[in-house]
């Protein structure tokens, strides 16, 4: 056994002596940060909210209508992880409401403040009804609790964490200009640029008919990012993507290119990420914030809308 791990055996077996010598005294390691919770010993708020602050700053408390970003673990009664930022290597954000139950977790973002921690217990009932508002899996007992492991990383205005996205926005769209420039010089395109920023290539001319808004267009696609990461296409599923083109059903870049080119013409479509999915991460990360894609498309067929 390692150091580390003869470390961390060390500090189980004292906390779980602080916690008493009773065998059934509940605990959990957290594996990204090394910390051992004590499950006993929680508060309970006047409406049933169930809790444990583990580190308390002297900052403003958190209210309803200030947005945070937090570094979240929530788990079953079973010990199962539902959802880990930490994990996921991106913090959460989240805008603060008015709790929708007694005892939300809402409630308890209000006893904290930037920088504090704590663990949280959530009928998982209510959390599915009120919140989720769909119902709750068949493997997350009925009645059951949610423990939710939370560290407050910043709080900001609504004001505030406008501004601060504006500025990201701004700085990542500078960057993205120049590395569609470097794609296309790179690869050696020559490119016909849209009004919305939106650039292609016809590959292959397609008839004189083309899409309107309402119309149903009939799509063979591949899409990959910038760096050549290929993260969804619709060959193997040997037939084409059906959808009406101009009714937001899908991004904007593909809106605007679907009414351009015609029927059974191919393209490759470089497409900014504000006619994308903008600030957005897709896919648990596959297509991440303000990313360009690159789509080879095949209108395959256009099916009229009814007059």
């Amino acid at each position: 056994m390692t150091r580390r791990l003869l470390i961390i055996a060390a500090l189980a077996t004292a906390l779980f002596q602080s916690c008493g010598d009773v065998l059934s005294t509940r605990y959990y390691v957290s594996k990204y940060r090394n910390i051992i919770y004590c499950i006993d010993g929680f508060k309970t708020s006047e409406d049933g909210l169930k809790y444990k602050i583990h580190t308390t700053n002297q900052g403003e408390k958190i209210k309803a209508g200030h947005f945070v970003t937090l570094n979240m673990v929530y788990r079953t009664d079973s010990d199962s992880v539902l959802f880990d930022t930490y994990k996921i290597g991106q913090a959460f954000k989240l805008e603060v409401v008015e709790p929708s139950f007694k005892g939300d977790l809402m409630h308890g973002l209000t006893l904290l403040s930037e920088s504090d921690s704590a663990t949280f217990l959530i009928n998982a009932d209510s959390l599915f009804e009120k919140t989720f508002r769909f119902q709750r899996p068949a493997f997350i007992a009925a009645g059951s609790m949610l423990t939710f492991q939370i560290k407050i990383e910043k709080v900001q205005s609504k004001k505030q964490m406008e501004d601060e996205m504006q500025a990201e926005a701004a700085k990542k769209a500078t960057t993205e200009k120049v590395n569609i420039s470097k794609y296309i010089a790179d690869n050696k395109l020559t490119t016909v640029i849209t009004a919305s920023g939106l650039q292609y290539v016809i590959t292959k001319e397609g008839a004189s008919e083309k899409a309107n808004s309402g119309d149903t267009v009939m799509l063979q696609y591949t899409g990959r990012l910038l760096n050549g990461f290929k993260f969804d296409s619709s060959y193997p599923e040997g037939k084409p993507l059906e959808f009406p083109v101009g009714q937001g059903v899908v991004i904007k870049g593909w809106d605007e290119i679907l009414q351009i080119m015609g029927k059974g013409a191919r393209a490759t479509v470089i497409i900014p990420s504000a006619m994308a999915y903008g600030g957005s991460e897709i896919g648990n990360g596959a297509i991440p914030a303000y990313s360009t894609l690159v789509f080879d498309m095949e209108l395959v067929g256009i099916k009229k809308a009814k007059k």
